[in-house]
């Protein structure tokens, strides 16, 4: 093959090849080409193909690759650095509520109801807010952090507090002791928990309205605050300076109590100039404390107190010192006496007092790790007992409820006895039950045992007046079988009263209360004797007529004349105005005269009852 090569040519000054212009470097040895190749005047130089040389890179060219590969690499690692790191962010918040079926809302969006999930939440700080009608809306912030779901659980409270029995009961056992810290004057810590500040606080836990504890709080607040005034009017610095303390517990944001601790720390330490003598003072005073028996706060002059003020006045004491190990070990042994006696509950406050004041007390530890753990025996013994009590109850639930259907059953397959017999039972464990008394009652009024039934609706009466059914019954059975009519009219008016019952309105008891009411009228008249004269033959004497259940009885102070006629021997009796005619069958004859105007009208409604009367 052959080319034309151009005019300008370039050597190597190594082979003496020559190369057209576009070359720089010698193929062969890569050296730098240098002008002046040989070539033809005029004429383009024909150049034969020449064999393929191997190419070389130099060093300089090398390094400015390498370079430009590091920094691509640097630039892509960066841009990928900062792309990871500045990406948003998302994780998960999971929001319950107690009771459940909550509104809940972000950042003021509304998301949805309780229990929920959000998800795909950027990272960062979220206001939670959730309403549900009748409780109070709840406001809180959450912090989502990325790639986890954060939970969120929240107790809504009730608008209206609604009390359990149980709080009603906690309430009232805190304000029992809540009165006796009043009167024993042990107003604030310690003991931690038996004071009238924890006592309030714990009945405001329970419930948040109760006027007593906030009552009992402004007065522990206004009885601290006029203690402390008091001891700052008559000068007792040191007394005033423990009041305005307790007070700055109860007020810690009242600038007022800081500025007057700090006049009264000014004026203590201006005291201090007489410091032998008040020390001896205290010195006496904590002796007495320490015979008396009055230890630690908040008892009046205790001794605890009396070495304070020795070690404010004098911090190396020797007294003071030995005096607080001195009362320590006071404290330690009535903790043990406690433990002794079994009173778990109070030697744990006397340990509890003792490492209030001296934290470090390994001893006071011990005692009180063994008596918490005591203590917590005899809690799991306790609710070991509740829980086998309330089995008991389910157990005796379950028997109550197989007695009653039992006997139900008994009675409506006619098997009265058996029904009496099961409703006893249940009485053993529901003695107060009207419903088995009368279910006692109706059994035996199936078997005739009518006394024993009536015995029974009386009870069942008793325990509940409002037993409609037992006062009907009742009703009953006093007029058919004991004839009182008093006592069946009383209960047949409590049945009325109370609206009747099936097949007894209160129109038909009114019907037959008043049947009663005449009937008993009758039975009154019965008993009365009505005067009257008897006209013999050609004489007549007087004496009473009586018209009885049985038949007309006269008697008269002739004996021989006084008779008893049973209804069944006579034959006719007839009544015209006040005279009255009686015939017996065995051809007897009586005429009398009664002499009471409308006796006879009497007589003729009372006989009417049994036979024919005539005109």
């Amino acid at each position: 093959m052959v080319c034309y090569a151009p005019k300008a040519m370039k050597k190597c000054p190594q082979c003496d090849n020559s190369y057209p212009e576009p070359f720089q470097f010698c193929p062969v040895d890569g050296s730098h080409l240098e002008e002046g190749g040989e070539q033809r005047a005029g004429a383009p130089e024909v150049v034969e193909d020449l064999p393929p040389a191997e190419a070389t890179v130099s060093v300089r060219t090398l390094v400015l690759g390498l370079g430009i590969l590091v920094m691509t690499g640097v630039l892509a690692f960066t841009a990928v650095f900062f792309y990871q790191y500045l990406r948003p962010k998302y994780g998960a918040l999971l929001v319950k509520t107690v009771p459940a079926g909550a509104m809940v809302w972000l950042n003021g969006e509304q998301r949805g109801v309780s229990p929920i999930t959000l998800s795909d939440l950027r990272t960062g700080v979220y206001q939670v807010r959730v309403t549900m009608e009748g409780y109070k809306e709840l406001v809180q912030g959450v912090q989502v952090v990325p790639y986890s779901t954060e939970s969120l659980h929240l107790a809504l409270e009730p608008l209206v507090a609604q009390l359990s029995n149980e709080q009603l009961a906690q309430v009232e056992d805190l304000r029992k002791k809540l009165e006796s810290a009043f009167k024993e004057n042990i107003l604030l810590p310690p003991p931690d928990d038996y004071n009238v500040w924890y006592f309030a606080n714990r009945i405001l836990e329970i419930d948040p309205a109760n006027s007593y504890a906030l009552e009992a709080k402004s007065k522990l607040a206004d009885s601290i605050r006029r203690a402390a005034d008091v001891a700052y009017a008559r000068s007792d610095w040191l007394e005033a300076e423990k009041q305005y303390k307790q007070l700055a517990l109860l007020f810690p944001d009242d600038t007022t109590i800081g500025e007057r601790l700090a006049d009264l720390s000014e004026k203590i330490e201006a005291g201090t100039k007489d410091r032998q003598k008040q020390i001896d003072d205290w010195k006496e005073r904590a002796e007495a404390a320490f015979k008396a028996g009055t230890l630690v706060p908040p008892e009046k002059e205790n001794a605890l107190d009396c070495m304070r003020n020795i070690l404010r006045l004098d911090k190396k004491n020797a007294y003071a010192r030995t005096g607080m190990v001195r009362l320590k070990e006071t404290l330690q042994n009535r903790g043990d006496t406690r433990i002794a006696n079994g009173d778990w509950q109070q030697a744990r406050t006397d340990f509890r007092t003792v490492l209030q004041y001296f934290p470090d007390d390994l001893y006071s530890k011990t005692r009180l790790a063994m008596v918490e753990g005591k203590l917590q025996e005899v809690a799991q013994a306790e609710q070991r007992r509740l829980q086998g009590m309330q089995e008991e109850q389910q157990q005796s639930r379950q028997r109550i409820a197989n007695l009653r259907q039992s006997a139900l059953n008994a009675y409506r397959t006619g098997s009265y006895q058996r029904a009496i017999s099961d409703w006893q039972e249940y009485l053993k464990l529901e003695p107060n039950s009207d419903e088995a008394y009368f279910s006692i009652g109706a059994a035996y009024l199936e078997q005739k045992q009518l006394d024993n039934a009536i015995l029974s609706f009386e009870k069942a009466v008793t325990l509940n007046p409002r037993n409609a059914l037992a006062q009907l019954n009742l009703g009953i059975l006093y007029d058919q079988h004991r004839h009182d009519y008093k006592r069946a009219e009383e209960h047949l008016r409590k049945a009325r009263e109370l609206g009747g019952v099936e097949n007894y309105s209160q129109d038909r008891l009114q019907e037959m209360i008043q049947d009663l009411q005449n009937r008993a009228q009758i039975e009154a008249l019965q008993k009365s004797a009505f005067p009257v004269e008897h006209k013999h033959a050609f004489s007549s004497c007087r004496g009473t007529l009586q018209v009885t259940d049985r038949g007309v009885e006269f008697r008269t102070s002739e004996t021989d004349h006084s008779f008893f006629e049973a209804y069944a021997d006579i034959r006719s009796l007839s009544i015209d105005g006040n005279a009255i005619s009686i015939r017996t069958r065995n051809n007897k004859k009586y005429n009398f005269q009664f002499l009471n105007d409308g006796d006879g009208a009497v007589a003729r409604r009372l006989a009417q009852r049994h036979m024919q009367v005539t005109d």
